[in-house]
């Protein structure tokens, strides 16, 4: 009994990239990569001054941008709305792909992706400073855009990780339902505790995540980012040991 509670983690962590679903597999990617956006958006703002996967803030930025003249503003909020877009286009288009050749890897190819982008983000300090920080803001949106699109089409739109306002809204949601059951008893709403339970987790994976990257990349700067990057590659091609078998 004990070694199949120990191997159980194990067999969730294989199985978190594969082609056939479950809600627990769901779930764990799930947490995995909220924490993963908490670090990265966290380590973004200590590194570059910006929240890379607050689009909202930067349309907010481009429209503000047009006011006041500022071409500087509109560029740069235009180019990382723009990586986000296409990093959610990149994995859209590598799921389809898969799945038109019904390749078991389909979801795996763009864990993997992001993995290594992420593991690649160190190399961004080697350019000149200047250059730098719109490198890294640009390759940290499009990142983010990759790991949100990736995780709302394995979960069916169940699960968004970067996009933490929808996140909040969703738990306050249940709340909502949950609060008008207790005062109207027989109106027949009930709160979904499953889905109320997972938007817990994934704000607090969101916060803990944060609190890492914080204190990671104001340590070592985006050499953090390398080991979340491996962890991914390494989940990416996991997924394919029970085929070997």
């Amino acid at each position: 009994m004990f070694a199949a509670h120990r191997t159980r983690p194990v067999r969730l962590a294989r199985l978190a990239a594969a082609h056939h679903r479950s809600r627990e597999t769901d779930r764990l990617l799930g947490i995995l990569l909220a924490a993963i956006a908490g670090s990265l958006n966290a380590g973004g703002f200590i590194l570059l001054s910006q929240y890379t996967s607050h689009m909202t803030g930067h349309l907010s930025m481009i429209a503000g941008g047009m006011v006041l003249q500022n071409v500087v503003v509109i560029l740069q909020s235009l180019a990382v709305v723009g990586f986000f877009t296409m990093g959610a286009a990149l994995s859209a288009g590598l799921i389809a792909w898969g799945q038109v050749n019904r390749l078991r890897i389909c979801y795996a190819l763009p864990l993997g992706v992001q993995g290594v982008l992420l593991a690649s983000i160190a190399l961004v300090e080697e350019l000149p400073p200047h250059v730098a920080d719109y490198v890294g803001l640009c390759l940290v949106a499009f990142v983010m855009g990759l790991q949100n699109a990736t995780i709302t089409r394995i979960s069916g739109a169940r699960i968004r990780t970067s996009h933490a306002t929808g996140l909040i809204t969703d738990l306050g949601i249940e709340l909502g339902r949950g609060a008008y059951r207790v005062f109207a008893p027989r109106s027949g709403i009930r709160q979904d505790t499953a889905k109320l339970w997972l938007f817990v987790q994934l704000v607090v994976a969101f916060v803990v995540g944060g609190v890492a990257g914080a204190v990671g990349h104001g340590l070592v700067g985006w050499d953090f980012a390398v080991p979340p990057g491996v962890a991914l590659v390494l989940l990416a091609i996991w997924r394919r040991a029970p085929s070997a078998a």
